[in-house]
């Protein structure tokens, strides 16, 4: 049980940093285009 939650808790902190990086590049990009 605690290699699942340690799984799933490295795949929420992957995900949440890749949403993170997402959208700063849309802000960049919005940024550089506007």
């Amino acid at each position: 049980m605690r290699g699942t939650l340690t799984k799933l808790g490295w795949f929420a902190a992957i995900w949440t940093a890749s949403v993170a990086v997402l959208a700063a590049v849309s802000m960049a990009l919005r940024f550089w285009l506007s």
